[in-house]
């Protein structure tokens, strides 16, 4: 008797391809995923036969292993804490037709994964995002339940008799998971995110609980020496910050805790409770460069923008937008993917700074800088970097 075992043979194409059963084939990811295996008998068996909807989960888990392996350590991180203890179902399968002729049947299914609760946004505008992005793709959640339309194919291979079969539909349902799962963590402090991972607090996050001296002030209270060592390329948390040359700043120099190195000059750094950030100048390979960096108060950079050497011209863009109170916010930002980053601050000592967060034009985050703040983020300064102007508006509440 032949032995029946999955092949191990993963395509990912819109097209349909001739399938060599003895390659592995490894290629970018799109809308269609495939797999075969080597089953006993000339029948092919059904939508629902437990063989099928198995390599339909092999499917969707490669899928998602792929994707999941593209990511920054910090994203991997954040979607495993979720992932690793869910798991994707296939239901509600039906026959939407079945060849007589090929023995080949086309087959509907919705994957779904129960969340944990935290998992669910509170924010009835982040549910209306994601509703407003994923149902149209065919994704959609049901109270805490991720679920996502599917069609699948199966069918035996002519020559081998191979069981074939191909999944499509299934990347709304796994980016929908993907972006719950990164705002279960987004903006939680690390000893909440290992608590929501059931791991032991990290010894920087336990310390830095501890309230500082009642005659010190948290503005300019330097970080405890004794905690998570700073990053290679992080200046002491709370060394002095002095206005870049041919720069006016916002108010007299104060000290305020940032992410710059010992050759970068902060032009904005703040806590924005959980967080801490800071856009730093410098100079790369002869140019003028800006860097943003964000970071746990007490932990490692968690995020750099741009690449070493990037001039400030084509790394960031610049704008001005007056808000309701009629003052003026100067702002810049950048893109990474369909996020959209907003460094801003308001004229004056007192003037409101933070950072924006939008991703596909919608604002899920506005990181509100703390009192311990600076910014010398000013039209006068910006404009000298010859940044191109960005005329979409600033999404402030």
């Amino acid at each position: 008797m032949p032995e029946c075992s999955l092949r191990g043979t993963n395509f990912y194409n819109q097209q349909e391809e001739k399938m060599n059963p003895k390659r592995t084939t490894a290629v970018t990811l799109a809308a269609t995923s495939v797999v075969l295996l080597a089953a006993c008998g000339d029948k092919t068996p059904s939508c629902a036969d437990p063989a099928t909807v198995s390599l339909v989960q092999q499917i969707y888990q490669q899928s998602f292993d792929k994707e999941h392996a593209s990511m920054s350590p910090e994203r991997q991180r954040s979607v495993q804490i979720t992932s690793k203890n869910t798991k994707v179902t296939v239901e509600s399968i039906t026959t939407a037709r079945s060849d007589e002729s090929t023995g080949k049947k086309t087959c509907s299914a919705v994957l779904t994964a129960v969340m944990p609760q935290d998992a669910i946004p509170t924010d009835q505008r982040m549910l209306n995002h994601l509703r407003g992005t994923y149902e149209p793709q065919g994704a959609a959640l049901d109270g805490n339940t991720v679920k996502g339309n599917v069609t699948y194919t199966v069918q035996r291979t002519e020559d081998s008799k191979e069981i074939l079969v191909k999944l499509t539909g299934h990347l709304a349902f796994m980016g929908l998971f993907h972006d719950l799962a990164m705002l279960r963590v987004f903006d939680k402090s690390e000893a909440e995110i290992a608590k929501i991972a059931g791991e032991a607090p990290p010894a920087a996050a336990a310390k830095s609980a501890e309230p500082p001296p009642p005659e010190v002030s948290p503005v300019t209270q330097p970080a405890p020496a004794a905690a998570v060592p700073a990053p290679a390329n992080t200046a002491p948390a709370a060394a002095p910050v002095t206005p870049p040359a041919n720069v006016t700043a916002a108010a007299p120099a104060v000290t305020v805790p940032h992410l710059c190195t010992a050759a970068e000059t902060p032009i904005f750094a703040c806590s924005t409770g959980k967080k801490r950030t800071s856009v730093c100048i410098g100079r790369a390979g002869g140019n003028e460069q800006l860097t943003y960096r964000i970071a746990q108060l007490e932990g490692a950079v968690e995020m750099e923008y741009p690449s070493a050497g990037t001039g400030a011209a084509s790394a960031f863009q610049r704008g001005s937008q007056v808000v309701q109170d009629s003052t003026a916010v100067n702002f810049l930002s950048f893109d990474k993917g369909n996020y959209r980053y907003v460094v801003y601050a308001g004229d004056g000592e007192n003037g409101r700074k933070g950072v924006v967060v939008e991703q596909s034009g919608k604002r899920i985050a506005d990181l509100r800088c703390q009192s311990d703040a600076m910014s010398a983020i000013s039209a006068k300064e910006l404009d000298r970097y010859g940044m191109r102007a960005d005329s979409r508006p600033l999404q402030l509440p």
